[in-house]
């Protein structure tokens, strides 16, 4: 009776995790699109404080009554077979070859229930194509890769600040077909109007308007990462530790490492706990941070204690803290490097503040519309203060969004998905009017000679700088090739990168 009994419980189990695989499988790529199993491996290795809720709720709703409901028949079924076996034993009348037949079939049953989910949920998350791409190493890096600390860096005499306006899964695909977007009416007119108004290094070409944003990129922590060191989060199975308050990509050098060495003020403000994703510990490690988080605006009295919103506290609250943040570091007499990050626009559905006005009939829509018009101001804001004149303003998405659904139209047309970008009073200006392919990684050079910044080299990490003719990599190689090889594992990445053992 023992071992019946354990084949039956293993039986449910194996059907309960058969079923809950396959219907993980199905959950992942709708709720989080087409992600990397590298980001699966960042979050499973990163701290997960202050994340949104919604995904487990979504978690629990999608993917767990069925294998419940399954395996709970299942063991309806074994107590009932097993009741039956006892009485049949205890009339003296039991078949043993009706009872084999009866465990082969179930066994056989519930490996095939299991099998099929395992093999479904590795080609779902990409863990086939991750062991693929570690037995098949790239040489981009050997190749192309330039280490940032081996540049030498000239400031002007009279050094610019710089405010840096990380906006969460803002594309170009919300503008309208006239400026290269996939909507009949614009869902960000203001942030369209900033663009022609100022450079994006499109020159009128739509189809290049906005950024590509590579695998190893599309997530907050990687984007930031990507736009402020120019390198991608490739990250191995085996990297226990990596992310922490004493490492976090130790072989890279920053733009805020570079800035901090000249003099320079820097801060991140967000609206959320600043130890999700690892974020301050990266800040932190390049280029010493000051770190304005949901825990920073508690302790300064402007939220209260108990107060909590979407990811902390809403982007309504944020626009007016920078206000209150920039005219402290204006104050202070040196040059500052002032980063922020919305996160209303965050999937899925975004956060609807108390100023969204329904204008679409769709909550996400609205919330777009609304961060577009609050960003806005604030850049407005920005260009009336007496310390405008000698400040840069980036504006950039971090990553496109990961709402799969709401995008399922527009990508089943053909449409190509990139990133708003935008840089307001650079410094100098490009030295051709040239139309031009970028990804997450030219930023990070591109932002530093917007402010003024000359270098002996065209490049930094795998980005290019943008105000000269070099090509950048998706031009020299293209997108797909560019993206494949970002992510394929890479030996020099791994020791010089991710480790930062020896020198180059």
């Amino acid at each position: 009776m023992k071992r019946r009994r354990l084949i039956s419980i293993l039986t449910v189990i194996f059907v309960f995790l058969g079923l809950l695989l396959v219907r993980v499988a199905l959950w992942v790529p709708e709720t989080f699109g087409d992600i990397p199993f590298e980001q699966v491996i960042f979050h499973l290795l990163v701290p997960l404080v202050g994340t949104d809720t919604s995904f487990v709720d979504s978690f629990i709703q999608e993917c767990l009554p069925l294998p419940s409901i399954v395996s709970g028949l299942f063991l309806i079924l074994c107590i009932l077979k097993d009741w039956q076996v006892g009485k049949d034993i205890k009339n003296g009348e039991f078949k043993h070859k009706t009872y084999n037949t009866l465990i082969i079939i179930t066994t056989v049953a519930c490996l095939f229930i299991f099998g099929f989910g395992v093999t479904d949920c590795i080609h779902a998350v990409g863990i086939d194509q991750y062991w693929y791409n570690i037995a098949h190493p790239s040489k981009i890096y050997e190749e192309y890769y330039v280490d940032p600390a081996s540049v030498k860096y000239t400031f002007p005499e009279q050094k610019r600040n710089l405010v840096y306006i990380f906006m969460e899964s803002m594309e170009t695909t919300y503008e309208d077909y006239d400026n290269g977007g996939a909507f009949e009416e614009s869902l960000i007119p203001e942030l369209n109007l900033l663009a022609n108004q100022n450079l994006t290094f499109s020159y009128g070409n739509k189809d290049n308007n906005g950024f590509y944003v590579p695998s190893m990129s599309g997530w907050t922590a990687a984007a930031m990462v990507g736009q402020t060191s120019g390198v991608p989060l490739n990250i191995p199975i085996d990297a226990n530790g990596y992310v922490s308050e004493d490492s976090f990509l130790p072989g890279t050098y920053s733009i805020g490492q570079i800035l901090e060495a000249n003099g320079y003020q820097n801060e991140l403000l967000i609206g959320s706990d600043g130890g999700f994703g690892g974020r301050k510990f990266y800040f932190k490690q390049h280029g010493n941070f000051n770190i304005v988080d949901y825990y920073t605006a508690i302790k300064n009295g402007w939220i209260d204690k108990d107060y909590r919103a979407w990811w902390g506290y809403e982007d309504l609250k944020l626009f007016e803290f920078a206000k209150t943040e920039l005219t402290r570091l204006a104050s202070v007499g040196q040059p500052f490097n002032f980063n922020m990050l919305t996160a209303d626009t965050h999937f899925v559905g975004g956060y609807p503040c108390s100023e969204c006005e329904d204008l679409y009939g769709d909550q996400y829509s609205n919330v777009i519309r609304c961060s577009s018009k609050h960003v806005t101001e604030l850049v407005q804001w920005i260009q009336e203060q007496p310390w405008y004149e000698n400040t840069t303003i980036v504006l950039a998405g971090d990553h496109k969004c990961m709402d799969s659904d709401w995008f399922k139209d527009i990508e089943a047309s053909g449409y190509t998905r990139k990133c708003y970008y935008t840089i307001v009073n650079p410094a100098i200006q490009p030295e051709a009017q040239k139309s031009r392919k970028i990804t997450t990684y030219d930023l990070f050079p591109t932002t530093l000679a917007s402010l003024g910044v000359t270098f002996n080299n065209d490049r930094l990490g795998l980005g290019t700088n943008l105000y000269t003719q070099t090509p950048t990599l998706i031009e020299k190689l293209g997108y797909k090739k560019l993206d494949k090889e970002l992510t394929r594992h890479s030996n020099y990445y791994d020791k010089y990168i991710l480790y930062g053992k020896g020198k180059r």
